[in-house]
C-alpha cells in the first residue's frame, strides 16, 4: 500500500527534529522535508505556519491534512500508524503494555528531566550571558547519571531492543556535543551513544549537520559558557 507523502517541517539544529528524522528513516517512510529558517528569516512565525501550528514549533508534520507537533507525540504516532504491519518496526513502540510503559517513561523522562536540565543549564548562559549555575549543573549531571544507570542492565534505554525512546534520548544527549560538553564520565551512556552512532545507518545523515549547525549558532552568541562535564 502506498501511503500519501508526509510533510515534515523542521530545522536540522533541533534535537527534537533529529529524533523524528531517525524515526522516519527507521520506518522507511517517504517524507517531504521542509526546512524552516528559524534564526534569520523566522519562518516559523510566518502567518501560514502559525495557522498550521499556533505554537509555531518544530517538528511539525502534515499527514494528509492531519497536523501534529511535539516530537515525542510524533514519534508515537508514526510508529502506531506506519509500523504496525512490520513486527520489527512495530517494536520501535511496542504494543505490549509493560514494554510500552517503559518507552513512555523514558520519553517523559527526556522531556521533563533530561532535556529540561540541558536547557535550564545552558540557555541562561547562551542567551543572557549569565554565569553557570552550580545547582543546574548538578541537575544535568544527575540526569546523565540516571541514564547511565538505566543502561547498566539493558542494551537500549527501554529494554533489549531499539525503540523511539532511544531516538529521543540520543538526540538530546548528542545536543551536548554542540556545546563541547563531555559525557566520558558516564561509561554506559558513552558506550551506548558510540554504539548507536555506528549501529544506525542513518545516524550521520540525520544528526551530524544539525549538531554542527547548533554548534555554530551557540558560538555566534559570543557568550562564554561552561561546557565542563563531570
Amino acid at each position: 500500500m502506498a501511503w500519501p507523502v508526509i510533510e515534515l517541517y523542521y530545522t536540522p539544529g533541533s534535537p527534537h527534529c533529529r529524533a523524528v528524522l531517525m524515526c522516519i528513516k527507521a520506518l522507511e517512510l517517504d517524507v517531504d522535508l521542509i526546512k524552516l529558517d528559524m534564526y534569520q528569516k523566522y519562518e516559523h512565525k510566518k502567518p501560514w505556519f502559525v495557522k498550521m501550528n499556533p505554537q509555531h514549533t518544530v517538528p511539525t508534520i502534515n499527514d494528509n491534512e492531519y497536523i501534529l507537533w511535539e516530537s515525542r507525540a510524533i514519534l508515537c504516532y508514526l510508529v502506531n500508524k506506519y509500523g504496525s504491519s512490520c513486527p520489527e518496526k512495530c517494536q520501535l513502540y511496542p504494543t505490549e503494555p509493560e514494554m510500552r510503559a517503559n518507552v513512555d517513561r523514558l520519553l517523559y523522562f527526556d522531556t521533563g528531566t533530561l532535556y529540561k536540565n540541558i536547557v535550564d543549564y545552558f540557555h541562561p548562559q547562551l542567551m543572557s550571558g549569565e554565569d553557570a549555575d552550580e545547582r543546574k549543573a548538578n541537575a544535568l549531571k544527575q540526569s546523565l547519571e540516571y541514564i547511565d544507570l538505566f543502561l547498566e542492565k539493558t542494551s537500549y534505554c527501554a529494554g533489549p531492543h531499539l525503540t523511539i525512546a532511544d531516538f529521543s534520548i540520543l538526540a538530546s544527549v548528542t545536543q551536548l556535543e554542540g556545546m563541547d560538553y563531555k559525557i566520558t564520565a558516564y561509561p554506559n551512556l558513552c558506550k551506548w551513544v558510540e554504539r548507536l552512532k555506528s549501529e544506525l545507518p542513518y545516524y550521520e545523515s540525520c544528526n551530524s549537520a544539525g549538531i554542527e549547525m547548533f554548534r555554530a549558532w551557540a558560538k555566534s552568541k559570543n557568550r562564554s559558557y561552561s561546557s565542563k562535564g563531570k
